[in-house]
């Protein structure tokens, strides 16, 4: 009726039909000029015999609609006890119940007959997905009852009892599964899902007209108890001889299939594989803290201990806590500021917080959290919090090669083998013969000192593929749902709450691996083939000694890395950097507060500063991998992880320009109103992240800037400005340098269209770099300008896009005369001939080239360019032949993970078939579970491998013509 495009605008057509339909069916429908029993087929209502329980009409609402006489309603509700009725009074339908039509349910028999009934009719309340109940039962007193008590009576019906004793409240397993998914997947918390099953059951309930029990209290014990036990069977728990006491710490988290665990899915013989192949069995994690999962300090609470402490991703709380109780402070000792320095680790607010925070550690590359891999926080993220987390997390692995991705990384690596010996001895492990190598996330390493982001940046490491390390991240956007709701409840509910949500992370990220493994295959693929291609070209520059030094050195610095680092420019720069202003002016801080001047906040001016120069060059970034016409699906995946980090970093910043810059915050409030005056659209979209006005204090105007920023911010960044400026000239002219070679190289030596191509891509990417180093010169160089007065600084000369021009590139203004020139001069070089000179044309070199130590150091300098390119085209040519390695490694490991527990569950319903100690009933549920899971895990491996065993040509041609039989991942390994 409905077409697919318009059809809400079809709606119209039949809303009064839909209308007159919702009315019928308050009446008596097709039996209103004849009333009978759908059952029994007989007259029923005023027609029946008088003292006939015909007389009495009624419909179930969970049957259907059709009608009911009184005999045939109760018999067929007689095992049915959760339904709700309507009766037919008074020309309407009226809500009633099955206990007061009499229906009493016998327990035992499924609501059948027993032959010696519990003499003794009891009253219960059951919540369950369509409402709450109150029934009248009976237990069984017959043969069944002689092996199970009142309680098992209970459960054996699908009715969670709420006490073990005398209890009056029970709620149903599919009311529970309910809740269950309703809270891991939107949030819900059980006060509002009782309220909802309330307003259910009747509408005029908060009146006061009708009475309903309280089940609230009932209900959040029974659910946490249910979801406790779920946990535990999936575990195998109950699979075990010894029972529940006998779990293990972190042994109710499910784990990740992908990731290398040594009993369950490594192919035999991995320890012995050739050194360059050891990070295809390697565990990389993240680790992380979350500030916004807060928990308060309660007057006069009772004590709630969690269920099964330990034995989830939580780490033991008795174990962790007396651990903690040795340190009272750690002195916090920074050689980088970064951005992390807005949530500096030991001056978190913790007033009135019993916990201000959560630590955790989570598989990098799959983003699922670790056994034991999260610790509450009680004041910020001290190294004794974390290093107990990291190391509970990596438990009984034992792999050869670890890497540990932290924002903070730089600074905890040092002296980590230090603190190992102050954990507790059943934590301390050995790692001198192993690689544990630690990096920052890609996105995060931005916001580090140049030489920090080098030296540590994830996507310089070797082994560890295209593993971003912001994994972690994306578990808490998906745990800050919950911070709200678990803020209030006792530690204990908390834990178990967070448990169930973390269980319910790791299960979904594993039955996603199929489609999220394929997919990144088949964009690693490609982008190989790209990043082969451009280090090829690159690569064919550069003379063969020079190659053979170069890579002497990389080698050299892999093994040792106090060598000089191959990704860093050795050419010193003229003049302090920007990083040697930040550490002076920290250092000026750090001199007022030790004279008696009292900071302002925590966190230092500089630090604050440096934050919004950050936030700045992370809209430069955006802005110029936006421009791009054509967005590769992976380059379109970096804009949008740049604007994420952006606005996440954006909000704190906001928080400390209230402190330090209240001008700011006038302005904001400015923008806000010209928006909502100018807007015409309510649906108007949100700017992007590149064009978010930061205000920082050389944006203000002259009026807001001289009363609205606090101490000597102006000056401050004044300074850092002026350091922005010079580091940005040299970047510029490593780039041109490394532009310009290329651009001659390819002029003498290239033919063909397709390596033309390939030659122009190369280049036309350093062309990007320029252009968006050039923006920051010009942004830093303007905002010099406003701040010290515009005749400052003339050796900082204005930079158009002639002085960004090298001989022989097209210009703007270029005539088809000039290009043919240009074209006859490259042949004629091609040839060896010598091109002929333009006639009444020059060139003027440009201003950046003879600024103040420009041409002292041009030559070194076009050596360390060409060599820093050459240094990042290969690593970034190595990290995406790890990544598809790594991805063909995972797909085999899942399979074999999946492999693995099909044996074992087949191996636990064989021994549930085979123990003694139990009842038969028991034994049958036992095989029965254990079966189940069988089925589902063949079911889940016959699924991937089929997902798996199309070649990438299928998949998409239109990424890569590499073909790949993915059967083979499963029959070979590396």
């Amino acid at each position: 009726m409905y077409s697919q495009e318009e059809p809400m605008s079809e709606f119209a057509e039949v809303s009064q039909l839909y209308l007159d339909e919702t009315v019928r069916l308050h009446g008596l429908g097709y039996y209103s000029s004849h009333p009978c029993c759908a059952v029994c087929e007989q007259v029923v209502g005023e027609e029946a015999p008088a003292g006939s329980g015909r007389r009495r009409l009624f419909r179930c609402k969970d049957c259907g609609v059709f009608l009911q006489c009184f005999e045939c309603c109760l018999a067929r509700h007689s095992s049915s006890p959760l339904h709700f009725l309507e009766e037919w009074t008074d020309g309407h339908w009226r809500h009633t119940t099955l206990q007061s039509i009499g229906l009493v349910y016998q327990l035992g028999h499924e609501g059948f007959k027993c032959k010696f009934p519990d003499a003794l009719v009891r009253s219960l309340t059951v919540v369950h997905p369509n409402g709450i109940h109150e029934i009248k039962y009976r237990f069984c007193q017959c043969r069944r009852s002689d092996t199970c008590n009142n309680l098992q009576q209970l459960h054996r019906n699908g009715w969670f009892p709420a006490t073990k004793t005398d209890p009056d409240t029970a709620v149903s397993t599919q009311a529970l599964d309910l809740y269950r998914l309703l809270n891991v997947v939107g949030n819900l918390n059980a006060r509002d899902f009782i309220t909802s099953l309330e307003r259910l059951t009747d509408a005029t309930n908060s009146t006061g007209m009708n009475w309903l029990p309280d089940t609230y209290k009932a209900f959040l014990r029974v659910s946490r108890q249910s979801s406790f036990l779920q946990r535990a069977r999936r575990s195998a728990r109950a699979h075990d001889p010894n029972g529940l006491k006998a779990t293990k710490g972190g042994e109710l988290t499910p784990r990740c299939w992908p990731c290398p665990h040594t009993d369950r899915n490594l192919a035999p013989g991995w320890r012995e594989v050739d050194k360059e192949y050891r990070y295809l069995y390697r565990l990389i994690v993240a680790l992380d803290a979350n500030f916004k999962l807060k928990n308060r300090i309660r007057k006069n609470e009772h004590d709630d201990p969690s269920l099964g402490p330990g034995w989830g991703a939580f780490v033991e709380p008795r174990r962790y806590k007396k651990h903690l109780r040795k340190y009272v402070a750690e002195k916090d000792i920074s050689t980088c500021i970064a951005f992390a320095a807005l949530t500096q680790k030991e001056t978190r607010n913790t007033a009135g917080l019993r916990v201000s925070g959560v630590g955790g550690c989570v598989c990098a590359r799959h983003e699922c959290v670790r056994p034991n891999g999260m610790g509450d926080l009680q004041k910020g993220e001290r190294y004794a919090n974390m290093d107990y987390i990291l190391v509970s997390a990596l438990g009984d692995v034992d792999l050869k090669e670890y890497t540990v991705s932290y924002d903070i990384a730089c600074q905890w690596k040092k002296h980590f083998e230090a603190r190992m010996e102050k954990l507790p001895k059943a934590l301390q492990r050995d790692f001198s013969d192993v690689l544990v190598q630690c990096g920052l996330p890609v996105w995060h390493a931005l916001a580090h000192e140049e030489e920090c982001t080098n030296e540590n940046n994830l996507s310089l490491l070797p082994g560890v593929g295209k593993s971003d390390g912001e994994g972690i991240e994306r578990l808490w956007a998906i745990l800050n749902g919950i911070a709200f709701q678990t803020k209030e409840m006792s530690l204990g509910n908390r834990a178990d709450t967070m448990e169930d949500k973390l269980d319910s992370h790791n299960f979904l990220k594993n039955l996603g691996q199929g489609d999220a493994l394929r997919r990144r295959l088949v964009v690693a693929i490609a982008e190989r083939a790209r990043q082969v291609e451009a280090f090829k070209e690159i690569n064919k520059t550069i003379k063969p000694e020079k190659r053979a030094e170069w890579q002497a050195q990389i080698d050299r610095y892999l093994e040792d890395r106090s060598r000089p680092n191959p990704y860093l420019m050795a050419v010193p720069l003229d003049g302090p950097s920007e990083a040697d202003i930040r550490v002076k002016l920290r250092m000026e801080e750090q001199a007022d507060a030790a004279n008696g001047q009292a900071p302002l906040h925590a966190t230092s001016a500089t630090a604050f500063l440096t934050a919004g120069l950050q936030l700045e060059e992370t809209q430069y970034v955006s802005a110029g991998i936006a421009a791009k016409t054509q967005l590769t699906a992976d380059r379109q995946s970096k804009v949008e992880e740049h604007r994420i980090a952006f606005f996440a970093k954006l909000r704190p910043f906001r928080g400390l320009q209230e402190v330090y810059t209240p001008g700011a915050i006038r302005m904001l409030a400015k923008d806000a109103e010209a928006r909502a005056a100018a807007a015409t659209d309510t649906t108007v979209p949100a700017p992007a992240a590149e064009n978010i006005h930061l205000w920082l204090p050389s944006e203000l105007p002259a009026g807001e800037r001289t009363d609205g920023c606090k101490g000597n911010l102006v000056e401050m960044e004044a300074r850092l400005r002026e350091s922005q400026c010079t580091d940005s000239l040299s970047a510029i002219r490593l780039a041109l340098h490394s532009k310009r070679h290329l651009i001659n190289f390819r002029h003498g030596n290239i033919g063909g269209q397709m390596r033309m191509t390939r030659s122009h891509s190369l280049v036309d990417q350093l062309g990007i770099r320029v252009d968006a180093l050039a923006n920051k010169y010009r942004q830093a160089r303007e905002a010099l300008l406003v701040l010290r007065g515009q005749g400052y600084a003339p050796h900082l000369r204005k930079l158009e896009k002639a002085d960004l021009r090298l001989e022989g590139e097209e210009g703007e203004n270029d005539t088809e005369a000039d290009r043919s020139d240009r074209s006859a001069a490259r042949k004629l070089r091609g040839i060896g001939g010598r091109p002929v000179r333009e006639v009444g044309k020059s060139t003027v070199l440009s201003w950046i080239w003879t600024a103040k130590g420009a041409l002292d150091s041009e030559e070194e300098e076009l050596h360390e360019s060409l060599r820093i390119e050459w240094s990042r085209a290969k690593a970034r040519k190595k990290r995406w032949e790890e990544e598809v390695e790594l991805l063909r490694e995972e797909m085999r490991r899942v399979i074999r993970y999946l492999e693995w527990e099909v044996e074992t569950w087949g191996a636990r319903a064989a021994a549930a078939t085979a123990r003694a100690d139990i009842m038969e009933d028991a034994r049958s549920g036992l095989r029965g579970y254990a079966l189940a899971q069988v089925a589902l895990h063949r079911k889940l491996s016959d699924h991937f491998r089929g997902e798996w065993s199309m070649n990438i040509n299928e998949a998409t041609t239109q990424l890569t013509t590499d073909v790949v039989n993915f059967d083979t991942l499963f029959t070979t390994s590396t």
